[in-house]
Parts: C-alpha cells; sequence; structure tokens
C-alpha cells in the first residue's frame, strides 16, 4: 500500500472514532452519581407516560426534563435502595400489575384491547416495557412503606389546618366588575329582590344562569378571598362586596357543614403519604447531583 493510501485510511478511521465519540457524547441526556441516561431511554419513558398518563402529552423540553427527573429517582436510585435492603418483586406481583395497567388504560384510555395494542405499537412499546414500570411501582410502594409512615397526630394537625378543604358548603354569588356595582347589587337584594333574578340580570359568571348557585363542594375549590367570605358569612345572609382576581363578588351561603375526622381519615392519610413520598423524591434528586448535558433540556432546568 501506498503512503498516501495508508494516510487516507488512517484519515478516514480516524474520522470515524472521532464521529462517533461525538455520536456517543451527545447521546448522553444526563448523567448522575452512579449512572448516566441515554437519550434512547428517555425516548421510551416519554412515550410510556404518553401511553399511561396523556396521549396527547406536550413533547416539551419541560415535560421530558420531568420524565428524566422522574426516571433517575424512581427507576435508578430507588430500585437500587431497594434492592440493597432485600425487597424483592415476584413474577406474580409483575404480571398482576401489568395486567391492571392494561386493565385501567383499556377502561379509562383506550376503550378497547385493540386499541390498546395499536397505540402501543405505534409508540414501539411492549409488555416488557410495562414490566420494567411495574417493577419501579412496585419497589416504591413497598419500600415507601417500610420507610414512611403518618400518625395520628399527623393527621390530625392536617385536619385542624386545612378547614376549608373539610368544610362542604352550597353558595350562590354574583359577580360583577366594579366595588360600585357589587354595592349596587347589594342595594338591590336588601330591597328584597330575587338574589336569582339579580344574578341572572347583572353576573358575569357563568353561573347566572343557575340563578348564582354553584355546585356544592369543599371550600377549598374557591380563590382565598371568596373562599374566607364564605367560611365566616351566617347561613342565608348577604355578604359585603369581596374582591378576587374575577372581579367582585356578592356571596350568600345557603348550607355548610364540617365532615368529621373519622370520615375523612383515610384520605388525609394519604395525602400527607403522598406529601412525605413527594418530599423524599425532591431530596433523592438533590443528593443524586443530576447533571443535564442535553442543551434543550438544560435551558428547560434553568441552565446556562
Amino acid at each position: 500500500m501506498s503512503y498516501s493510501r495508508l494516510a487516507g485510511a488512517v484519515f478516514v478511521t480516524l474520522f470515524a472514532i472521532l464521529a462517533l465519540a461525538g455520536c456517543g457524547s451527545s447521546d448522553v441526556v444526563a448523567t448522575f452519581d452512579g449512572g448516566q441516561v441515554h437519550r434512547a431511554e428517555l425516548d421510551k419513558q416519554f412515550k410510556l407516560q404518553r401511553l399511561l398518563i396523556a396521549p396527547q402529552y406536550p413533547d416539551t423540553p419541560q415535560n421530558r426534563l420531568e420524565v428524566l427527573q422522574q426516571y433517575i429517582v424512581m427507576h435508578d436510585i430507588l430500585d437500587q435502595k431497594a434492592k440493597q435492603e432485600g425487597i424483592t418483586v415476584s413474577d406474580k406481583e409483575l404480571s398482576d400489575t401489568v395486567a391492571q395497567y392494561r386493565q385501567q388504560l383499556i377502561q379509562y384510555v383506550y376503550g378497547n384491547v385493540d386499541a390498546l395494542n395499536k397505540k402501543m405499537t405505534e409508540l414501539g412499546l411492549t409488555d416488557n416495557d410495562l414490566k420494567t414500570l411495574a417493577m419501579d411501582d412496585i419497589f416504591s410502594q413497598k419500600y415507601f412503606a417500610k420507610h414512611l409512615s403518618v400518625s395520628d397526630e399527623e393527621v390530625q394537625a392536617y385536619y385542624k389546618d386545612h378547614p376549608a378543604d373539610y368544610t362542604i358548603a352550597k353558595v350562590a354569588h354574583i359577580l360583577v366588575k366594579t366595588k360600585q356595582e357589587a354595592e349596587q347589587v347589594k342595594a338591590r337584594l336588601l330591597k328584597g329582590e330575587s338574589f336569582a333574578q339579580v344574578a341572572k340580570e347583572v353576573s358575569l359568571d357563568p353561573s347566572k344562569d343557575q340563578g348564582g348557585e354553584l355546585p356544592e363542594g369543599p371550600l377549598s375549590q374557591w380563590v382565598g378571598p371568596f373562599q374566607d367570605a364564605a367560611m365566616k358569612l351566617p347561613i342565608g345572609q348577604i355578604s359585603d362586596p369581596v374582591q378576587t382576581q374575577f372581579g367582585w363578588h356578592i356571596i350568600r351561603v345557603d348550607s355548610r357543614k364540617v365532615e368529621p375526622l373519622s370520615q375523612v381519615k383515610d384520605q388525609i392519610t394519604n395525602k400527607v403519604m403522598q406529601m412525605k413520598e413527594q418530599q423524599w423524591f425532591n431530596q433523592a434528586k438533590q443528593d443524586a447531583h443530576i447533571t443535564i448535558e442535553d442543551p434543550a433540556l438544560k435551558q428547560a432546568a434553568g441552565g446556562p
């Protein structure tokens, strides 16, 4: 072989090596203590997100960043911690969980098994991918059951600190643009005009078609000033004008009752447990020292 041909061959080989090295580098979207995540892994997790939670889940850097962080913490970090503690997952647990996934997807999202299978094929997903997700799910349930708990005292404290969540009220209101208009509305009502009729005439809220009446529910479903007024206002009385970001309201509370703790204890326990799991997740994410390598994801994370 001549020198020129040898030099050319070396150049081509070197170029190929550099190109492969460049591809390998760009293929890693994030690193963390103990590992890294490749683009294909993130793509797979994003497709699972679309399949299980929201088929129309927007493909944005911010959404991909959230999926990436969830994957690192719940798949790489938590699974490893669970295995180190001897936590195991049986084949039956896996198959039962996958069957549950499929049943819920058919019932609530896709309507029938053919539509679900078609969507999985479109996304390039198989039951093995669902098994991997199920493994993470079961590991997390067992790990949190071992390390996190909610005491009766915590339940009672949450119940006491969040009265609006467990105060159920039936409320009517009239929404107008200005305080002056609200005062005029109150004056009309105090003179004996029908609340429902005035609401139909002047209210800017869609509830005017129901005479201003809102669906019965917890006070916490409404914005702060409205919520506070509905909590304190005597039953059947007409409020002074109440300002929110939507305008000015005249409010009437028709009924209000507090759900007893015994009735909502399980609900509060689940909510407090979710808060503790989120706290664990946030701390684990911080401790993992995640470094985002992908430029778009880095920007979504607030990096340069």
